[in-house]
């Protein structure tokens, strides 16, 4: 119980406030920046809209303001996205905040992974699109970090402390996890996604059960990289229009995680950006309603700082 009320405290601190303070910060967030007003009504109409300008635009209508207040999002519809998948997350760290149940590790990080997809479920059919949005060259650093930073309120949720080499692996290793999870979910069309959680329970089994954890920094930037470029590319090969665009782009442009940290954060020399990393990816499952589903393994994030808890 005194390590569940830990993590808690952890989470609680790292979201910065807890679920009441977080509404309340929200409620003078909207009522000082009509950006945000915007962002949240228009939320309401990308399942019918997609991550688009008619769904700012439609936005902005239902929150007063008339529908050219688009315009106040120079970037366009990833601005929808990346305020989308900052709310998820916001949602998810609440959720792990509040958990009192101590569990063993396997299960908590099932957990953490499984709240963040079923917040995603309703969007799952427009998702491909918000993806290849987040592919594209200009927005694959903010896409990768928000994964990173996902997977490491995961890991902290579990219990993790540790401030080694392995505080990369594991975080690589989910992350591997969670893509080619969120990459079945795309195209399954079980009862509830009932597969999609078979198939995580499967994943984080494995990994634990046989320590596939690499041992060199290079190792852990190659196995990020692959994951988080077969994400990308087949969502954005599922969101139609952006596909030629993204496909040809996205393996080009996902960012190297560990050049972020300097050399002498840890006892180990991280890659530089132009180190070549090609281990072999991993095979991914296939959904049982589907015929065929890419594969996928882990991938190429910017991870947050280590903490030294």
């Amino acid at each position: 119980m005194l390590r569940a009320t830990s993590r808690r405290a952890t989470l609680v601190a790292r979201c910065f406030s807890t679920a009441q303070q977080a509404t309340a910060a929200a409620s003078i967030t909207q009522q000082q920046d009509p950006s945000h007003i915007i962002l949240s009504h228009a939320i309401d109409h990308v399942k019918t809209k997609g991550w688009s300008v008619d769904s700012l635009g439609s936005g902005a209508r239902d929150a007063g303001y008339p529908s050219v207040a688009h315009g106040m999002f120079p970037r366009g519809p990833i601005e929808l996205v990346e305020y989308f998948m900052d709310d998820l997350q916001h949602k998810v760290q609440d959720k792990l905040a509040a958990e009192t149940i101590d569990l063993p590790v396997t299960d908590r990080l099932k957990r953490g992974i499984r709240f963040r997809l079923e917040l995603l479920a309703p969007y799952i059919s427009v998702w491909p699109q918000a993806m290849a949005l987040g592919a594209l060259p200009q927005n694959a650093p903010t896409t990768v970090k928000k994964l990173a930073e996902m997977v490491d309120d995961i890991w902290v949720y579990a219990g993790d402390r540790s401030t080694d080499v392995s505080w990369y692996t594991k975080r690589a290793v989910l992350t591997g996890v969670y893509t080619a999870t969120e990459l079945f979910m795309l195209t399954d069309q079980s009862p509830n996604h009932e597969d999609t959680w078979r198939f995580l329970d499967r994943r984080i089994e494995e990994a634990i059960a046989l320590g596939d954890i690499p041992n060199n920094a290079h190792d852990v930037a190659g196995m990020l990289s692959i994951g988080i470029q077969s994400l990308l590319s087949t969502a954005a090969a599922l969101a139609g229009p952006l596909t030629t665009q993204v496909v040809q782009q996205v393996g080009q442009h996902v960012p190297n995680p560990l050049t972020a940290f300097p050399s002498t954060a840890f006892p180990f020399q991280t890659p530089s950006s132009s180190t070549p990393v090609a281990p072999t990816a991993a095979p991914v499952d296939t959904p049982a309603s589907t015929s065929e589903t890419p594969t996928s393994a882990p991938l190429d994030t910017t991870p947050p700082k280590p903490s030294q808890l």
